[in-house]
């Protein structure tokens, strides 16, 4: 009989928007239909007063990095693969304000568990790894970037600031070999090729030393501007954007930051 997610590790990824009890969602394969994708973003747009739907587009990918912090948690923590199939998750429907955070359902709750005796875990995460970025994320970044003319650069950005936080905040208690192990190859060691059609680990770019703010504050500066002060309601920049050449109304002077010297710079 095959493994499933306890009651107690299903209540302990709820706190990563995990809801296995999830009604009212949205299959995220079809994001793989261009059509389908359209007006799913055109929606998201207007219910979360984005400009356009490339902004929405920058704003979904922050929502969709929980996927990896769910499938992540449960390999470094239990040791636990999660199906995490592109045709078995599906994604609370839009609501209405630009705190849109959605709750993500699995719709297959087996697991893959680690043993020694079958597996050495090394190989035992690079396959965890390649069926989470490679065989899920990779290809939804794809589609985005191709329909929204959106840089990928900015959308794996978004997919790896949470996951420095599950790792330096969220499992800072439990920083044992194992965590800490996770997280050295997740971002210095793994290849390309796990990432999908990528020629180096997208993420490793994106760590760097932590720096103080005015208040006293330690944060690690973005590389890209993740679009979010453009919702309607938004009246500032995040504390961690890398935009300093900013007009009077907040903006890039140039008006193109996702081609801004920032970007540039990891290309």
């Amino acid at each position: 009989m095959a493994k499933q997610l306890t009651e107690k590790e299903m209540l302990l990824l709820q706190k990563y928007r995990f809801n296995p009890q999830l009604e009212q969602s949205y299959p995220i394969a079809n994001l793989l239909d261009e059509v389908l994708l359209k007006k799913f973003m055109g929606n998201l747009a207007k219910v979360i007063g984005a400009p356009s739907d490339k902004v929405a587009a920058s704003i979904f990918v922050k929502r969709y990095a929980f996927v990896a912090v769910i499938a992540l948690y449960a390999m470094s923590v239990w040791n636990k693969k999660l199906n995490v199939s592109l045709d078995t998750l599906w994604m609370e429907t839009t609501k209405q304000g630009n705190n849109w955070l959605p709750s993500i359902r699995f719709k297959d709750l087996t697991v893959e568990e680690w043993k020694a005796t079958t597996m050495s875990r090394t190989d035992w995460r690079k396959k965890v790894l390649k069926d989470l970025f490679a065989n899920n994320i990779y290809p939804i970044l794809s589609m985005l970037e191709k329909t929204f003319r959106i840089s990928k650069l900015i959308l794996w950005e978004n997919i790896a600031v949470y996951l420095f936080w599950l790792y330096e905040t969220e499992l800072k208690s439990r920083s044992n070999e194992q965590v800490l192990d996770d997280f050295r190859y997740l971002i210095f060691e793994a290849e390309g090729a796990l990432f999908g059609d990528c020629h180096e680990n997208p993420l490793k770019k994106y760590y760097s030393e932590k720096v103080y703010m005015a208040n006293g504050e330690k944060v690690r500066l973005r590389k890209t501007c993740c679009f979010t002060y453009q919702l309607s309601g938004s009246t500032k920049r995040c504390k961690t954007c890398p935009c300093t050449y900013l007009g009077k109304d907040g903006r890039c002077i140039n008006g193109k930051e996702n081609i801004c010297g920032a970007v540039r710079g990891l290309t």
